[in-house]
């Protein structure tokens, strides 16, 4: 949910490079180097800028069109989240780290697998951004404030 937003190569969804970052060939459009420093490429193809804000809103029309607001509580999309975490965890369940520590990104992974855990990393992040807009939370703002504090 929304299908549109998460489209994996497999083809279990429709597409969605333009809405979720991700490119055709299942790359993020934000570069992360070693230092952990990240430069986003923060336009879709149609020239739009991509935040938070815009994807909450299209996750909000897609929603309402169907008139599932009714049924979006805090609780119900809280345990529909949870299930798309649980299946997320379940790709990395006996992956095991690698022995030296966990290695950045998916090293090792088949193309399959790391399409399918793109897949469920949208669907989690579009459960969470669903539910803080019902929940009428900033996620971008409240996320940015806390990435600004200094360390606790």
């Amino acid at each position: 949910y929304p299908v549109e937003l998460c489209k994996g190569k497999s083809g279990k969804y429709t597409e969605y490079s333009t809405q979720t970052g991700f490119t055709s060939d299942h790359r993020s459009q934000s570069t992360v180097g070693e230092d952990g420093e990240s430069s986003p490429d923060e336009s879709t193809k149609d020239g739009n800028k991509l935040t938070i804000s815009v994807l909450t809103a299209r996750i909000r029309s897609f929603a309402t069109e169907r008139s599932w607001s009714r049924y979006h509580t805090p609780r119900n999309i809280v345990l529909a989240m949870m299930g798309e975490v649980g299946e997320l965890a379940e790709l990395f369940q006996w992956k095991g780290d690698g022995g030296g520590g966990a290695p950045f990104g998916l090293a090792g992974w088949s193309e399959e697998d790391v399409d399918h855990v793109s897949q469920e990393l949208a669907d989690v992040s579009i459960y969470l951004m669903r539910l803080a807009d019902v929940c009428g939370v900033d996620l971008g703002g409240e996320a940015m404030e806390i990435a600004a504090a200094p360390s606790r």
